[in-house]
């Protein structure tokens, strides 16, 4: 199936279509609300997709809200370290939904949560070299995500999609042995917000259990604070107890679950986001 189109509306940034069944919201800039909503019903009323996720400062909730939104996760001082970040949905096929996945998810992040300080974790592998990838990277790291993603919300395994999103600022970083690149994560910045989103972090089953996710993700920080950004975050696949035991490890915090919210490893799955202040 085609991936989802993303669409510039001024300075803002919507994604939609069938792929992940929604409408998506990623960048809203204030001057652009009125034009936002307009096209968010357009795009609804002619496709009727299962949802719409809104990621917006808390001041603009009232434009957006309606009678059946539901807040699923909340960033604090998410923008410029003053405005909350709001994930706000709508459900259009409700009757679908595990009312009961939230609580489960829920209580494994608190599970989490009381054992992240209990046994430390130590682990680093030393024949791994973390860096910045580049251009010629580009056929290693997707090769790396067709292997490891069966399906994704974004074409993160084409070659031309990545050189598109480096080319407008996304920072790519790598774990390299000597048989080739065995790790890979994104940095998506966002200057408006001055938050970085940390996605698209992979691992080759052949190198897992050698503490490298957890070495990848502290490289990408310390960029990120010499970047000058206040926050970072991830939107990450719920069910996996290792992802979120590093993101949890690494000191971020628990902001919600999004539920049936993204088209991935074969199955439409709830995603955790997860935060932590840079600065």
């Amino acid at each position: 199936m085609k991936s989802d189109e993303i669409l510039q509306i001024g300075n803002s940034l919507l994604q939609h279509g069938y792929y992940n069944n929604r409408i998506y919201l990623m960048k809203i800039d204030p001057k652009d609300t009125d034009t936002v909503i307009k096209q968010i019903a357009s795009i609804q009323n002619t496709f009727h997709y299962k949802k719409i996720i809104l990621k917006i400062p808390r001041f603009l909730e009232k434009f957006f809200q309606t009678p059946d939104s539901v807040t699923e996760a909340v960033i604090p001082d998410f923008y410029q370290g003053t405005a909350d970040a709001l994930f706000l949905s709508r459900f259009f096929h409700p009757e679908q939904l595990n009312r009961n996945e939230r609580d489960r998810i829920q209580k494994n992040i608190f599970s989490l949560q009381k054992k992240k300080n209990s046994v430390p974790d130590n682990r680093k592998s030393e024949n791994i070299v973390i860096r910045e990838g580049d251009y010629p990277d580009i056929p290693e790291i997707c090769a790396l995500y067709q292997r490891e993603f069966k399906t994704y919300p974004f074409p993160i395994h084409e070659p031309l999609y990545l050189q598109k999103i480096m080319d407008g600022g996304t920072r790519i970083f790598i774990g390299s042995s000597d048989s080739g690149i065995v790790a890979a994560g994104s940095c998506e910045t966002d200057s408006y917000s001055s938050s970085v989103e940390m996605s698209d972090l992979a691992i080759d089953p052949q190198f897992r259990g050698q503490g490298i996710s957890k070495q990848l993700l502290f490289y990408m920080e310390q960029c990120m604070k010499k970047a000058k950004l206040k926050t970072a975050y991830t939107i990450c696949r719920s069910k996996p107890i290792p992802v979120n035991r590093l993101f949890s490890g690494a000191q971020y915090r628990y902001g919600g679950t999004l539920l049936e919210n993204t088209n991935i490893c074969g199955n439409f799955e709830s995603m955790n986001v997860w935060y932590k202040p840079l600065s």
